[in-house]
């Protein structure tokens, strides 16, 4: 990144904004009726390659992530789906490795947040440790497995079909129970919104 000032600025300002959203978290500023998570920023710079000085250049808006379910949240929406998506997801999230990205399960095989099968399903480890990408995966493993039509059958095959061993059920109550208990991610994440 070249050290210009407009660049500057842009990172001073995300630079601020994490450290006001981190405070706010510290001060237990959040009054726990609307989910904290997601936060936008938007910043415009002045062009000094224009000849009229006074016009300003939008930059692309960004969003800032502080927790896990803001992240399932983003997810879900940018696929068409709701607040019942995310619950879904952060249940099925916790039932797998208690919001551990680096979680190992079933002898080496299944790794991240969602205990994938990363070999079996062809997908890296850095995916599968990685909370949008995890999120993004079992969301269309979820589709390809009747979701959101038959949710109880999807989440239950992600464990494997046709097992009666309560899965499903498990990870829907987890995901309900906790939904209004924000997980913090502990490096907030950025995505850039695209117009």
């Amino acid at each position: 990144m070249r050290n210009d000032p407009k660049h500057i600025n842009l990172i001073l300002i995300l630079a601020c904004l994490v450290v006001a959203v981190s405070i706010d978290r510290a001060v237990g500023a959040w009054d726990g009726d609307a989910l904290p998570g997601v936060h936008y920023v938007s910043a415009a710079v002045q062009s000094e390659e224009l000849e009229d000085s006074s016009i300003t250049a939008e930059l692309p808006t960004t969003k800032i992530f502080e927790t896990v379910q803001g992240v399932l949240l983003d997810v879900c929406e940018s696929r068409g789906y709701g607040e019942d998506c995310a619950r879904t997801l952060l249940g099925m999230l916790w039932k797998e490795s208690l919001n551990d990205a680096k979680a190992i399960g079933d002898s080496g095989r299944a790794r991240g947040y969602f205990q994938i099968h990363y070999r079996l399903h062809g997908i890296p480890v850095g995916c599968a440790e990685d909370l949008h990408c995890s999120s993004n995966w079992t969301l269309s493993y979820l589709e390809q497995n009747g979701y959101p039509r038959y949710v109880t059958y999807a989440v239950q095959c992600h464990n494997g079909c046709n097992i009666n061993n309560g899965y499903a059920a498990s990870a829907l109550r987890w995901g309900d129970r906790k939904w209004s208990s924000p997980l913090f991610l502990e490096h907030p994440e950025t995505a850039v919104v695209l117009r």
